[in-house]
């Protein structure tokens, strides 16, 4: 009789579930994780030999089950809370509620690193041809810079090391080393998200006057800016990826003077506008993409800055919150981001009548990237 009653329980439960699941809504796209869903696999009689077709059904199946944000972080305070894990989905849970992902710095990543090497290397010699000066950036992530909240016994490559070696080997450009900087200004001040790979608008002003100084331009004073909070609750990538239950989100702030907030015109990929900034991500959880309007293969800043100054920013994100700052000194900024673009960027240079061009990364991204290779 007992059998009887808990089998007639655990069907039930069992049927409740699949319906729940049945009519729960499908998302395309998940905020909290900041990446696009797994969408049902097409069958075909190749993909089920081999087990890619029930590998995708098993991906959709997990994708879109009933209270999959509520399990995910019931799951993770589970492991770190319960369990005892310093990290989770690769990101360590760090003190003082400092997020950090995992830095690795490996045959395939010294491999990209020379490859991206020559590529920036060369082109640099074309732009030389052109009297166009080519600066290069590469900003340490903050695992590096706050490596005294890390959780004890989590060991990190020294960037500092990887960046100057880099830096040796790169040919034809002005190399701006802006870690000392940061470790110095850091110390007093909060410069990159607790929640995000980014830098804040604080540790984006660091590397602008670094810049400033290595270009021969004059940095805008912080005191001609406007410090504006524009979102206390931002949660970003680590965020998404680690799935915390009561996670202290960053702020997020901007500095504002009349040079970025009166533009002439903002051109985003086909989409024209008047603002380097949108409101509109304010309301999501993707809230960095309010600089520069998020991620768009090609962003043109045409400024009322009154000079012939045109500067070429070849990026990762990491430039996205410092346009609020590179529009201060020149009447165009053209931002390039190779993961989305793949044509000739010395020619592209030409047309454009670029003076000054800048690489900007995080070295994280520099030593995985791929992409740097479709420039030339």
């Amino acid at each position: 009789m007992k059998n009887k009653i808990f089998f007639a329980i655990f069907m039930t439960v069992w049927v409740v579930i699949v319906i729940i699941n049945f009519i729960w809504p499908k998302q395309v796209f998940s905020e909290e994780e900041n990446r696009m869903l797994a969408t049902i696999p097409r069958f075909s009689f190749d993909k089920f030999v081999t087990g890619d077709y029930l590998n995708g059904v098993n991906d959709y199946i997990n994708d879109h089950f009933a209270f999959r944000n509520f399990y995910l972080k019931l799951n993770s305070w589970w492991e770190i809370e319960v369990m005892g894990k310093k990290e989770n989905n690769g990101v360590y849970i760090g003190k003082d509620g400092y997020l950090f992902e995992k830095f690795e710095y490996n045959d395939k990543e010294k491999e990209n690193a020379n490859t991206n090497v020559e590529v920036i290397s060369d082109f640099a010699n074309r732009m030389e041809e052109q009297n166009i000066s080519t600066y290069f950036i590469l900003a340490p992530n903050s695992i590096y810079i706050n490596n005294d909240k890390l959780p004890n016994n989590v060991e990190v490559a020294n960037q500092e090391e990887i960046i100057n070696q880099i830096y040796t080997k790169t040919t034809n450009t002005k190399n701006i080393n802006v870690t000392e900087r940061l470790k110095t200004e850091n110390k007093n001040k909060q410069l990159y998200f607790k929640t995000d790979h980014h830098i804040n608008s604080d540790g984006a002003y660091v590397i602008y006057t670094e810049y400033c100084k290595a270009a021969n331009v004059e940095a805008k004073e912080i005191d001609n800016f406007n410090r504006v909070t524009i979102s206390n609750d931002f949660l970003g990538t680590f965020d998404s990826k680690a799935q915390l239950l009561n996670q202290e989100p960053d702020e997020l702030f901007v500095y504002k003077n009349e040079n970025n907030i009166n533009i002439k015109e903002a051109i985003y990929d086909k989409q024209i506008t008047n603002s380097i900034f949108n409101e509109k991500f304010l309301e999501g959880k993707d809230k960095y993409s309010y600089f520069l309007n998020g991620n768009n293969s090609r962003a043109i800043i045409k400024t009322n800055v009154n000079n012939d100054k045109k500067l070429l920013v070849i990026k990762d994100s990491y430039a996205h919150i410092m346009s609020q700052f590179l529009c201060q000194n020149y009447s165009e900024v053209h931002f390039l981001d190779p993961r989305y673009t793949n044509f000739d960027y010395a020619e592209y240079a030409k047309e454009n009548k670029i003076t000054d061009v800048l690489f900007l990364y995080n070295v994280s991204t520099f030593v995985q990237d791929t992409n740097l290779k479709k420039i030339i």
